[in-house]
């Protein structure tokens, strides 16, 4: 059976990254080999590199193999040992006796291995001592060895720099500043707090379209510049590092915070000096992230930066502190992220249904499914939270379908008790993505024997502003079939009627924020009246959202809204008390 290696795509993206496979051959690298062979008597030994399927030899004394597959590697035993990995006799060892390169040629019966642990704390490969016969390597042999891995990993930095120059600029890249910071962890005593900064000089976008249109040469030859200008601020204590595409970082002394921010101003003044290259004039831009640190834990720091950093973007302050709770945040979604398939096995979503009103007949003719999360240890999360998580993964789709899955076998439960409720379903833009939503929605109506006049799909005008291509056509195929659909959240911030021609839309549905507050201020009454008058002359059904008194309610009716939801018709219910108040509104 093939082994299986602990964080073995990080390991294996690594080595390519880094072009290890390149060294063999390397006549540094054979010397050691070399050295090791003579320095141990063995007649083998090997510097291999430990990849996905089989392992290389990028440099091997006594022997001209040049690769195994991984099934016979004892390598990869080896790379997962903190030590040196010995076994005096292979033919003994229930592991290895069966191994083909210890029955058959080269004939193996000692193997010890030394791991080749890079600075990121990744094995890579190992070096390995071999013999034709058992043997066993005495505590300073051992050590030797490791002496000997720490020597290859040397080298090995030496020749390919382990990926720690920036080929653009030449500066040091991110791999030297994890390693620099590793370094000062390990051989500095001093217990003060230092600062790590690393800000964005180029917004990507932007930086995209200038390749698009003129080629590499000149966002290269503008982010060498700045970058240059950037380095001669700095002292050389700190020397600045280039860590991204657009993104550079430097490790400050412990300083006081006022000296700090006055070298951010300074660094900032340079790098939004225009530059000029192949004609063009372009300016840099400067969003910093900062955070402090000590030497007793720097495995962090660099994700603590970015953190802060992404915050200066999103407010475009011109540096942000790491902030703790905005992290917590921030690891909170992920952690939501990777928790949203196991939840929907577990059965933690359900729906509530939030009853809508047709003010003319003051009776509730429908409902909005609304998804709820009943988390195991976080409890009741809020939609607010989960959805946007949920909408950044590939399972919104899923989870949609499951939404309709639920919301009609309802409708169908309701339908066998006498009392008949239209039910709405919201949509995201993912949900479209594919193409195949058309077939997936027409497929469920026909197993849960529901009209598909009596299924509403509502889609956030956002959604349809974001001009993804499909959207359209698969609406207009729903809506040929007889669903309703809805334009949600309309008048939200991207109200256009002009794109209505458009779009295939049967309802329009009012945003809160229009109706919040409305019957105590004449210009959003005015507003709210007269697009329910335009949507009503255009031939769309209006609902109103977000609607909390009775004189809101009145408003409304006075200005022929057709139907309305909120707290003042009722919360978001649980099935059995909607059907209680759908009995109860109908015997009034």
């Amino acid at each position: 059976m093939v082994k299986t290696l602990k964080h073995d795509a990080d390991r294996l993206a690594l080595i390519r990254s880094l072009d290890l496979l390149s060294l063999a051959g390397s006549p540094d690298l054979d010397r050691i080999t070399e050295l090791a062979a003579y320095a141990f008597r063995v007649p083998i030994a090997l510097i291999s590199i430990v990849e996905e399927a089989e392992q290389r030899f990028i440099s091997a004394a006594g022997t001209l193999l040049e690769r195994t597959e991984l099934e016979a590697s004892i390598c990869a035993h080896a790379i997962e040992q903190q030590d040196v990995f010995e076994v005096e006799d292979l033919s003994l060892d229930e592991r290895f006796r069966s191994n083909r390169l210890v029955t058959g040629s080269p004939k193996m019966r000692f193997y010890a291995g030394a791991p080749l642990m890079i600075s990121s704390g990744h094995a890579i490969g190992t070096i390995c001592l071999i013999d034709h016969v058992p043997r066993a390597l005495t505590d300073d042999e051992r050590d030797k060895l490791c002496s000997f891995a720490r020597l290859v990993v040397g080298q090995i930095s030496l020749l390919r720099s382990i990926g720690r120059r920036d080929p653009m600029t030449g500066l040091p890249n991110r791999q030297q500043l994890v390693g620099d910071l590793v370094d000062m962890q390990r051989t500095r005593a001093d217990a003060g707090m230092h600062w790590f900064c690393i800000f964005d000089i180029l917004d990507i976008q932007s930086a995209n379209r200038v390749v698009q249109a003129v080629g590499l040469a000149p966002m290269e030859s503008i982010i060498r510049q700045i970058g240059y200008r950037l380095s001669d601020l700095l002292p050389s204590s700190s020397p600045l590092y280039h860590v991204g595409v657009t993104r550079f970082a430097f490790v400050a002394e412990e300083q006081a915070e006022g000296e700090l921010c006055a070298l951010l101003a300074q660094l900032k003044a340079v790098a939004k000096q225009p530059v000029t290259t192949h004609g063009l004039v372009l300016q840099g831009m400067f969003f910093c992230g900062i955070t402090t640190f000590d030497l007793s834990d720097t495995s962090d720091v660099l994700r603590r930066g970015v953190t802060a950093m992404h915050e200066a973007i999103e407010k475009r302050k011109t540096w942000c502190r790491y902030n703790l709770e905005r992290d917590a945040s921030l690891q909170r979604r992920y952690a939501l992220a990777t928790e949203v398939e196991s939840a929907i096995e577990n059965e933690e979503f359900f729906l509530m249904y939030q009853p809508r009103l047709c003010i003319e007949t003051l009776r509730l003719r429908g409902a909005e499914a609304l998804l709820r999360w009943q988390h195991p240890t976080l409890g009741a999360i809020s939609p607010n939270e989960f959805i946007p998580v949920i909408e950044s993964t590939m399972l919104m789709p899923t989870l949609t379908q499951w939404v309709l899955r639920r919301a009609l076998q309802q409708m169908q439960e309701w339908d066998e008790l006498g009392v008949v409720l239209d039910v709405s379903v919201n949509l995201s833009a993912s949900d479209f993505n594919d193409g195949t939503l058309p077939g997936q929605v027409m497929a469920t109506v026909e197993e849960f024997g529901v009209d598909p006049k009596r299924v509403e799909l509502e889609v956030s005008e956002s959604e349809w502003l974001r001009g993804r291509s499909g959207v359209v056509e698969q609406l207009e195929t729903l809506r040929s079939h007889g669903f309703a659909v809805a334009l949600d959240d309309f008048g939200s911030g991207y109200s256009n009627f002009s794109y209505l021609n458009e779009f295939p839309a049967t309802i329009i549905k009012l945003d809160r924020s229009l109706i919040t507050g409305m019957e105590n201020d004449d210009r959003r009454s005015t507003l709210v009246r007269t697009l329910l008058k335009l949507a009503a002359e255009l031939g769309y059904k209006t609902v109103a959202e977000g609607v909390e008194s009775a004189e809101q309610l009145g408003l409304l009716k006075k200005w022929h809204c057709v139907e309305a939801q909120g707290f003042f018709i009722s919360k978001p219910l649980e099935p059995d008390r909607l059907l209680e108040l759908v009995k109860a509104s109908a015997s009034s």
